[in-house]
């Protein structure tokens, strides 16, 4: 019951922060040093932050978070039960909501809810992923996916970021 209540509020949040979004000065940053991730799942989040880590080590920090409904052990796993009764974000995501991150990579094509609230909620100024409707409001940059390969997928966005920074 308390889910259900905490769906609806968080639709009626997101609709209020779209409506009320400020333009953005969007930047490409000079060099990557921290990463943000936000991820549906926990399988999606792990294979990102795989492919972040082979193409920059321990350089670039990484801070990220993946929904699940499942109990998990994971401090990125987090799920509708990290929100209050009004469906507002608890000091679990204080690390993720003030931290400035050079830019949020979104691997999924239907971001949840909570992510989505938390993504607008956030200061960083730029956010990639990959093209969808959905979400079209939320991204900065976005590439087709080309392939069903999400490694495939975020590489090619990570190359053409990479792209847009050499040429900017």
């Amino acid at each position: 019951m308390m889910k259900w209540l905490k769906d609806i509020l968080i639709e009626w949040q997101l609709d209020k922060l779209l409506k009320n979004l400020p333009k953005r000065d969007i930047q490409v940053p000079q060099e990557f040093k921290c990463v943000g991730v936000l991820s549906n799942s926990e399988e999606d989040f792990l294979i990102t932050k795989e492919l972040l880590r082979d193409l920059w080590g321990y350089k670039v920090r990484i801070i990220g978070l993946f929904y699940t409904e499942e109990e998990n052990r994971m401090v990125e796993g987090i799920s509708h039960k990290n929100f209050n009764w009004l469906a507002l974000p608890s000091e679990y995501f204080n690390e993720f909501l003030l931290e400035k991150m050079d830019f949020i990579l979104i691997p999924s094509l239907k971001l949840n809810p909570y992510l989505r609230y938390l993504l607008l909620q956030n200061q960083s100024g730029f956010t990639i992923g990959l093209f969808s409707e959905e979400n079209k409001p939320y991204l900065d940059l976005m590439l087709t996916a080309e392939s069903d390969d999400l490694k495939s997928n975020v590489h090619h966005l990570i190359d053409y970021l990479k792209k847009i920074k050499e040429a900017c």
